[in-house]
């Protein structure tokens, strides 16, 4: 049986509540943004020794091999994921600025903190999705406006990986695109149809 409360401890406890959940969502903020800096970072060590010859053919499975070995039950540093770091660098490297600062000055954003390279990224936006929703919009966003209307999109509706792959398979960019740009059924005051000859 729920217990009546008296107005005064209701707002206390929606006070409390509010608190907790804009603690939590800023500690998961956080959390994904230390992730993206951290595999940023990885991807650009794995980059600069992979692609310069510096490493062998087979020096991403090693490694891979080796961390599952030294670190039992770490998750994430696949193969795969090791190349997916490599390709969000590569795709990124005009964030080289310092992704790690730039993390550290989104809760003071002003046009005069962020760097010049970010200046056209929405950096908050940037920060708030997943890694794997940001491998996917690289592998399937082609262009920069197209990447950074998903990565726009995907924050401001919390879609899920799937959402997200859905809307980028309906190509959403383009179809928004196309309705702004097409014309009304007015012309000079007089409604036009299609089917009028």
């Amino acid at each position: 049986m729920k217990e009546k409360l008296t107005p005064q401890y209701n707002d206390a406890v929606k006070q409390i509540k509010t608190a907790i959940l804009q603690s939590q969502a800023k500690a998961l903020a956080s959390v994904n943004q230390e992730q993206l800096a951290l595999y940023y970072g990885i991807g650009r060590y794995i980059s600069q020794n992979s692609r310069s010859g510096f490493w062998g053919k087979d020096a991403i499975e090693t490694i891979s091999r080796q961390l599952s070995s030294e670190m039992p039950g770490l998750r994430g540093f696949s193969p795969r994921n090791l190349r997916n770091m490599r390709m969000f660098y590569e795709q990124w490297k005009v964030l080289d600025t310092n992704l790690a600062d730039a993390s550290a000055k989104l809760g003071k954003i002003e046009n005069a903190l962020i760097p010049a390279a970010l200046a056209d990224i929405p950096v908050a936006a940037f920060f708030s999705i997943g890694f794997s929703h940001h491998v996917m919009i690289l592998s399937k966003a082609k262009t920069f406006k197209e990447r950074k209307y998903y990565i726009q999109l995907c924050a401001d509706l919390q879609l899920s990986h799937e959402a997200l792959e859905r809307t980028i398979s309906e190509d959403a960019y383009h179809s928004t695109f196309w309705i702004l740009l097409t014309p009304n059924n007015w012309d000079n005051g007089k409604k036009t149809s299609m089917n009028e000859s």
